[in-house]
């Protein structure tokens, strides 16, 4: 398994529109792509209102390298473009690729 990590940050005033886009409409297009299997998206509750943005991360879990490969050849700059069209200037991100993900469980 391979993790994918997208942290954003968000402009304050456009932070609900933006997540509403994520939950209905960005990751589940992701999803669909050849490769992904799950993602989590992870909200930060509270923070400083004199703050200009709030953090968002979204964690992809992909079967293989090779999905990973695929997706930054074939697709990644097309979804990239999504978000900037409709929320140019409202939010940053930088993008982080685990290659080797072992996960636990409790027992």
């Amino acid at each position: 398994m391979v993790t994918y990590i997208v942290q954003l940050a968000v402009r304050w005033e456009t932070y609900p529109e933006y997540v509403d886009w994520l939950k209905n409409e960005h990751i589940a297009e992701v999803l669909a792509l050849p490769g992904f299997i799950k993602a989590e998206l992870c909200l930060r509750k509270g923070g400083a209102m004199e703050a200009s943005s709030k953090d968002v991360k979204i964690i992809y879990t992909l079967k293989d390298e090779e999905a990973v490969k695929t997706y930054m050849s074939e697709y990644a700059m097309q979804m990239r473009e999504k978000g900037l069209e409709k929320f140019s200037g409202q939010f940053s991100a930088q993008r982080e690729v685990w290659l080797e993900t072992i996960n636990f469980t409790s027992k």
